[in-house]
């Protein structure tokens, strides 16, 4: 290999000397080169193979375990399967026995409920017994009760005509009629009181001809007790009352014109002049306070407003008769 360099350099012109120290080069490289291939190269390539040679063993190994383990895992696979077709039979079996128990605990059931619907029945009968027998009982009772109170009507209503006025109201008397209805025993003394206290009503309204005379028709059907008598003669005074108070409340109002209080002396003489005409209206018309309340009423406000002040105008209450 050296000469064939040796003879090209020489081909090429190269001088002697510095093809010597070329040759010289090359053989160091290669001494390296052989050196390098010897301590490095070879050791390396044989660690490789070494290297090579044991992974594949280990690979083949690693293979075999691989298979031996697929083979185990097919086993198990096959063992599972066996296991889980236990199971479900198991399952069924365990189904059918728990399916029978409810069955039973059903049936079981059913029974216990006819047996309840059966004792409801009967209890159910006996509470429409006990109802019904109650009801009649209750009717019975009121009845009995119903018969007493008419009865206690009855007896209270037994009495004179004017005690029968003094003792009762119109309402207490309505009342009464609404639970006695057609009983002739007292109904005619109730038609008598209600026709009386209908009648003294009037003389708590403003005066009216109208129903003053069907008062009186009214009160002339009915037994002429001393109550009844003197209820007839009030209204058959109410007109000339009703007109003398007209005529008062005339003779005030012209003190009025005449006369105007602007101190205490004449407001207690001016008052003294209206409380007169005042007496000389109940005087001569024999005025009671308590036979005519719609009047009384008028009579006591002009008292009212001229003790207040004398000067006070009473011509509005002159309107309400």
């Amino acid at each position: 290999m050296q000469k064939i360099i040796v003879v090209i350099l020489i081909m090429f012109g190269v001088s002697n000397a510095y093809t010597q120290d070329l040759i010289k080069e090359i053989q160091k490289l290669t001494l390296a080169n052989d050196s390098l291939q010897k301590q490095v190269i070879k050791p390396l390539i044989d660690s490789i193979l070494k290297l090579n040679s044991a992974h594949s063993i280990e690979i083949a190994k690693l293979n075999e375990q691989l298979k031996a383990l697929e083979i185990e895992k097919s086993e198990l696979n096959k063992k599972i399967k066996t296991l889980e077709s236990i199971v479900a039979e198991l399952n069924k079996n365990k189904i059918k026995v728990e399916r029978d128990n409810l069955q039973a605990k059903c049936d079981s059931l059913i029974i216990k409920v006819k047996e309840l619907e059966n004792l409801i029945s009967a209890k159910d009968k006996q509470i429409a017994q006990e109802k019904e027998l109650g009801q009649q009982k209750s009717i019975q009772e009121k009845e009995n009760g119903k018969s007493e109170i008419l009865n206690q009507i009855i007896q209270t209503y037994n009495k004179p005509l004017n005690e029968l006025i003094i003792n009762n109201t119109i309402k207490s008397v309505e009342r009464d009629m609404s639970i006695v209805g057609d009983k002739t025993v007292v109904q005619q003394k109730l038609l008598s009181l209600q026709k009386y206290y209908n009648s003294e009503q009037v003389l708590n309204e403003k005066y009216s001809e109208q129903r003053v005379e069907n008062a009186l028709t009214h009160l002339k059907s009915i037994e002429q007790t001393e109550l009844a008598l003197k209820l007839i003669d009030k209204l058959s005074k109410y007109k000339l009352c009703n007109d003398g108070l007209k005529t008062t409340i005339d003779k005030i109002l012209e003190i009025d014109k005449k006369f105007v209080a602007n101190d205490e002396y004449t407001q207690k003489t001016k008052l003294n002049d209206v409380l007169a005409e005042i007496a000389w209206y109940f005087r001569n018309y024999r005025f009671n306070l308590i036979d005519y309340p719609y009047l009384s009423e008028i009579v006591l406000e002009i008292i009212k407003l001229k003790q207040k002040d004398a000067n006070t105008d009473i011509a509005i209450l002159k309107e309400k008769l």
